[in-house]
């Protein structure tokens, strides 16, 4: 996997209680030695209305990345999974969408640096 890969996964909530599959965005990929390869994911949703968090991003091409349905990047929601987690491979971010990901990576980590 590669960034911007989008995979289906068992993504934790965020009190550990569960966990539910869904679409994740693919931010990086480690691979430790000794160990399966790592991904770094954020949660993906496609309920788009009400409460955001700062630094979601609405996919404009959700349909040319393979969901079926209207989509946000929650970047707020950041897991590294191992690969053996992986359900299956469910498309690629678009290119539009992969710089604005991108750009509010940088804004959501800048913002908590002094």
């Amino acid at each position: 996997m590669t960034p911007f890969d989008i995979v289906l996964v068992p993504f934790p909530f965020a009190d550990l209680s569960a966990a539910k599959q869904r679409p994740c965005l693919v931010l990086a990929s480690i691979k430790p030695r000794g160990l399966n390869e790592h991904l770094v994911v954020a949660m993906m949703t496609s309920h788009i209305s009400g409460l955001r968090f700062p630094h979601d991003v609405v996919l404009a091409e959700w349909q040319k990345s393979g969901l079926p349905k209207p989509t946000l990047v929650r970047l707020a929601k950041v897991v590294t999974l191992d690969t053996t987690l992986i359900k299956r491979k469910l498309g690629r971010l678009f290119k539009a969408d992969q710089q604005l990901v991108m750009t509010k990576v940088k804004e959501l980590f800048l913002s908590v640096l002094p």
